[in-house]
């Protein structure tokens, strides 16, 4: 016994010390961690076709996120009832939100916390050798030690006895008009319609949602947007989880993904950062999520449910039934030139093209897992109303070939994942079909074969842990031009797995215990068409990111990044030939807390853009933000004020600079700067009571060498320009 209390009291020792090291530490703030969250999607510097296939899939991920940090996961509720050698779902799952954790680190923390129950404090995530200093950090804004949950039975009583109640509403005021709101005469209004807003300028949302005892979340948001008359969007979801061989029962609007994305992920997928997208947990079959965002597209809407069969097994199954926006053909009014994502219906344009489709999606996903292996299978298949028959009749839009064509579009794949010792292995394999369009539907220059979405994808990828901090990594990708499905989405250059070969390697490593590096390389290749790109363009992107803390209050962030992509350019007057265009991106940030209430946080950036067809350009910005912050100690409440002022000098929008600014809850705060101006943000949050919060945000936008904001009608007929939002959250 002696040399067991020993080795007790040594460890109790060894985490008063280091906790107090930690406490004195400045722990992460939210929105640090978004913008690392925005450096894997936003920067991946998607060209403006690409940018239609955008979702609003992150700021649904920060929604949830966002929730458990509200909420966070009290750690010794991951104590398993069956001893520290049964890892059960339950628990993991909770862990398994996070999309910075691997499933050896989640497996960690569990075994850890079952090994040492109770556990006192957070310092003690030191002693678990698999997490490295960054995701200590970032753990600390989502996880807890508190005194262990005692909830007992779910009976309906309790669930609502214990149910927390949330009620948010937001109302962003534009203080200037834009063209579309401008007075027009009815004569014009009469003669083109398409020219003025039907609604106000303001925006207004309001979001509801009830979470009882980790069992039952239920909810609802709806939306209205700038130049809408009225409140259009309406999304609502009910959620039980773990009741029973019922892992999740959804019904409403929900989100799924499975495998590595070939076949479904319309949930959030990280770009090509090694220590987020490429071996987290979430690349992995993490199954059913609640739709929460006020994203108006990619979402499934009716029932789905993942069942437990056996103890090492699952069976998800799901149906939807929506109507979705479109955009009708102009030489066809029975087809589809493509679908509207964006959620807009502020014209009568717009609003001709809202749930003129109706979509009915079916489908499943089988799991099992023994011995280290997860092996997978899943299936969709998805019916239009209306056949998809998008437009590739002149040389610009001949890519366009490739784009989902017909009404019923189905797709199947077989996924696995294998852990051992030090290695992990992962990969998915999937083929996809479609109807296509009937030749009648089409003109002649577009007829196409009547199957053009039958093809193939696969993607394999290994990790290599050489010890706890330093990981190498590689991914080999395969996509056919002609695989292409409705709700996919998986690493890669382009925004869906789609007319793709590549190859990367990367590693990760904290070679130093205040150092943390990451670094990458990534050769693709687009072997058909792709946009403004001819057949066979070529690319490479790397990156290298140090993060250095050299003392408990200071920390430094350099990230370079290097990208170049083939691009046509004109060589005469009918002949392009493809050139390499490159973009160096290089940001330097520094962090520092002063004393309990006040934070520096500086930020530079700095772009330069190698174009063949022009001149070079050159884009930068500077930011100084200055946060205050302290405790309201009469009901624990927090007060919060933040300055940022931000200088940008950019020659256009192809040079442009990216920033995270403060912003309000549930809202995006990564903005694109270009041209050249500055941009002050003056926020302040205060809890009214415990109960009740209340956030305001004033945002101006000066542009030196701007006459005009925007254009057609987005336009701002002045050089500035001044927004106010509010936010009132009431804890019923």
């Amino acid at each position: 016994m002696k040399p067991r209390f020993v080795h007790h009291l040594l460890l109790l020792l060894l985490i008063t010390c280091k906790t107090s090291l930690l406490n004195a530490q400045s722990t992460m703030e939210w929105d640090d961690f978004v913008q690392d969250m925005y450096e894997q999607y936003t920067y991946q510097d998607l060209d403006d076709e690409q940018q239609e296939w955008t979702d609003g899939s992150l700021d649904a991920l920060l929604d949830e996120l966002y929730e458990i940090h509200l909420s966070p996961i009290n750690l010794n509720d991951l104590k398993s009832k069956e001893g520290a050698n049964k890892l059960l779902t339950e628990t993991t799952d909770q862990l398994a939100k996070l999309p910075f954790l691997t499933r050896q680190q989640i497996e960690a923390i569990v075994y850890y916390v079952n090994v040492n129950y109770p556990v006192r404090t957070l310092g003690e995530l030191m002693m678990i050798r698999e997490l490295d200093y960054l995701t200590r950090f970032r753990l600390m804004l989502f996880c807890y030690a508190g005194e262990p949950s005692t909830e007992g039975n779910y009976t309906l009583r309790r669930l609502w006895h214990f149910a927390q109640h949330e009620l948010t509403m937001r109302t962003d005021i534009p203080l200037y008009t834009k063209e579309g709101y401008q007075d027009k005469p009815q004569s014009v209004i009469e003669k083109s319609p398409n020219k003025i807003y039907r609604g106000n300028s303001n925006y207004h949302s309001i979001r509801y949602q009830l979470k009882s005892m980790h069992r039952v979340t239920a909810g609802f948001q709806i939306e209205k947007d700038a130049g809408e008359d009225y409140f259009d969007y309406f999304s609502g979801y009910a959620m039980l989880n773990h009741i029973g061989n019922i892992r999740t029962l959804l019904v409403g609007d929900y989100k799924l993904s499975f495998g590595q994305g070939l076949v479904i992920n319309n949930c959030m997928s990280f770009g090509k950062s090694v220590g987020w997208g490429l071996f987290s947990n979430t690349s992995v079959t993490h199954g059913i999520r609640k739709h929460s965002s006020m994203s108006e597209a990619n979402h499934f809407r009716g029932a789905a449910i993942d069942y437990t069969i056996g103890e090492n097994t699952h069976l998800t199954a799901f149906l939807s039934y929506q109507n979705v926006d479109g955009t009708l053909r102009s030489d066809n009014k029975n087809a589809i030139s493509s679908l509207k994502t964006d959620g807009l219906h502020r014209t009568l344009l717009e609003r001709s093209k809202k749930g003129i489709i109706h979509e009915l999606s079916a489908g499943g996903h089988f799991s099992y897992f023994h011995k280290g292996w997860l092996l997978g299978l899943t299936g969709i298949v998805t019916h239009f109303s209306k056949p998809l028959a998008p437009k590739f009749n002149t040389p610009s839009s001949l890519y366009r070939q490739f784009y989902p064509q017909g009404t019923l579009f189905s797709a199947v794949g077989a996924s696995y994942s294998y852990r051992r010792n030090k290695w992990v292995i992962q990969g998915e394999y999937a083929i996809s079909t479609s109807n296509g369009v009937d030749d009648n539907s089409v003109t002649p220059t577009q007829a196409n074969h009547s199957n053009p979405n039958t093809g193939i994808a696969a993607v394999n990828s290994m990790r290599y842990s050489i010890n706890s901090y330093t990981y190498l990594s590689a991914l080999l990708r395969y996509y056919d031009a002609r695989y292409a499905t409705i709700y996919s989405k998986a690493f890669g250059e382009n925004s869906r797995p789609q007319n793709e070969l590549g190859a990367f390697v990367g590693i990760t490593a904290e070679p130093w215990t205040k150092v943390q590096l990451e670094a990458y390389i990534d050769c693709f290749q687009l072997p058909e068409l792709s946009y403004r790109a001819a057949a066979g363009a070529k690319g490479i992107e790397s990156q290298l990111k140090m993060t250095y803390n050299p003392s408990e209050r200071s920390t430094w962030q350099i990230r370079y990044r290097l990208k170049s992509k083939q691009q046509d350019v004109k060589i005469g007057n009918n002949e392009t030939q493809l050139y390499d265009a490159t973009r160096h991106n290089l940001r330097i940030q520094w962090n520092y807390r002063l004393n309990e209430q006040f934070m520096l946080k500086t930020t530079a950036t700095g772009v330069y853009y190698i174009t063949p067809s022009s001149s070079n350009e050159i884009g930068y910005l500077w930011t100084q933000h200055l946060r205050w912050e302290r405790q309201i100690k009469a009901f624990r409440g927090k007060q919060r004020a933040d300055l940022s002022l931000t200088y940008f000098n950019t020659e256009s929008y192809a040079s442009r600079v990216y920033t995270n600014e403060p912003s309000l809850l549930y809202t995006l705060g990564m903005t694109s700067l270009f041209y050249q101006g500055i941009k002050v943000i003056a926020l302040y949050s205060t809890n009214i009571s415990s109960r009740l919060s209340f956030t305001c945000k004033f945002t101006t936008t000066k542009y030196f060498n701007r006459n005009t904001i925007g254009t057609g009608l987005e336009m701002i007929n002045a050089s500035h320009k001044e927004d106010l939002q509010l936010q009132l959250k009431w804890k019923l």
